[in-house]
């Protein structure tokens, strides 16, 4: 199997680069980032329509494509966008496939940014910056979904442990506590709902 992830951003790429020899294990994957969702989104349909024809042809049916979004305060306007642009392309996707049917496209949206699935493992923080306490996070909503700007209050949490002071640095934070990410001790929901639907990639 072929899968070809669509991200909006380097640092969803730094993350899955890391994340996926885990995730998907002996699996073909290629990882393209693009210039924030706009761009994404405004290249999705072309895009998608090159996927279905190469699916068409001989020896290709067994590629897969995941699109990874921020929900950015919209998520359920933004995977209703991209469930759609599926449809007009002709493909399937996992939310719209019967009982063992075998879908094209998995959509998925990280609420409300991606920096929300590494607040919901500490320990991984923790493990990646040493100087982070858990006293550190007194104050930080238990659902890490839950903040409208989760990378604010990673950078916040960082910051505590005198770490990153200068300034944000997003991808290296996708790269670092992604080597430490426990999928099965990870408390974002949209986190594992992704792992879930990679699982269904297997």
């Amino acid at each position: 199997m072929q899968i070809e992830f669509l991200v909006e951003e380097p640092s969803a790429r730094a993350a899955l680069e890391v994340l996926l020899p885990r995730l998907l294990p002996g699996q073909t994957c290629r990882i393209r980032d693009f210039d924030g969702w706009q761009d994404l989104l405004g290249s999705l349909p072309a895009l998608l329509r090159g996927y279905h024809k190469r699916i068409a042809q001989h020896g290709q049916a067994d590629l897969r494509v995941v699109v990874l979004l921020d929900g950015d305060g919209i998520g359920p306007r933004r995977k209703a966008d991209l469930e759609a642009h599926a449809a007009r392309a002709g493909l399937l996707t996992k939310s719209t496939a019967g009982p063992g049917q075998v879908f094209q496209v998995l959509n998925r949206v990280a609420v409300q940014e991606l920096e929300a699935w590494w607040l919901g493992d500490r320990a991984a923080i923790m493990a990646a910056y040493p100087g982070v306490r858990p006293h550190h996070f007194k104050g930080t909503p238990p659902n890490p979904d839950q903040p409208p700007k989760p990378n604010d209050v990673l950078w916040t949490v960082l910051k505590q442990g005198r770490h990153f002071l200068a300034g944000k640095r997003k991808t290296q934070w996708a790269t670092d506590i992604s080597q430490h990410l426990d999928p099965a001790r990870n408390t974002s929901a949209s986190f594992r709902c992704f792992c879930q639907g990679l699982a269904a990639l297997r």
